[in-house]
């Protein structure tokens, strides 16, 4: 896929300007939404890809006696969550997610604890498990999570190192409306589909080399 090298968050503001034709001194409102604009870039990207720039892993220990877990900044969606047990908590068990209510029904009484075999989203911050854990068993979580939006101090990112022409197509999309300048919106969505099918087909072939081609991840 082709693209600028070397984009940051103050090039991207640039290059808005350069390609809207605007960003003067006294074009206050543009500037002032500007930032937003490219920060409702990243988010509509997160919420439409699910790419490997995008996948984190957390790890750490349950709360013993606490059924409730912090989820990161920024998550998505959980792809898998796992705890260790057995001797040395070395054996890693995978946990199955149901619906909350599901839980509820299955561990019915708070206090009674035990070893952790479902997991659900108890609400956007948290997960909620059944059983309640008895112990700190290490766990981990690959999750899909919106990286670290950029900003004057946080010039670059997943989306500025590898895929920066689809940010910039995305960030134009979403100016356009604030400018009222239809007509272009035609040519930033088509750039921009261009680019996610890039994008698509390049996880798609990783997933394809990961699983056919090699013996380990």
């Amino acid at each position: 896929m082709s693209g600028a090298t070397g984009m940051t968050f103050n090039s991207l503001s640039q290059s808005l300007d350069d390609y809207v034709e605007r960003g003067t001194r006294n074009d206050a409102a543009y500037q002032r939404q500007k930032p937003q604009i490219i920060n409702q870039a990243e988010r509509s990207l997160a919420d439409r890809l699910k790419i490997q720039g995008y996948r984190d892993v957390m790890t750490g220990f349950l709360s013993p006696q606490n059924p409730t877990l912090p989820k990161p900044t920024g998550w998505r969606n959980t792809v898998t969550f796992s705890i260790g047990t057995g001797p040395g908590f070395v054996q890693k068990r995978l946990l199955r997610a149901r619906s909350f209510e599901y839980i509820a029904q299955v561990f019915p009484d708070p206090t009674s604890f035990d070893t952790p075999t479902l997991y659900t989203d108890y609400d956007f911050n948290n997960w909620v498990l059944g059983a309640c854990p008895d112990q700190a068993y290490p766990f981990e979580i690959i999750v899909y999570r919106l990286p670290d939006l950029l900003s004057n101090d946080n010039q670059q990112n997943y989306l500025t190192n590898l895929t920066p022409n689809l940010l910039l197509f995305q960030c134009l999309t979403n100016l356009e409306p604030f400018l009222k300048n239809d007509p272009r919106m035609v040519t930033w969505k088509s750039m921009l589909k261009d680019e996610l099918s890039a994008v698509n087909a390049q996880e798609i072939a990783k997933v394809v080399d990961r699983t056919l081609s090699r013996t380990s991840q």
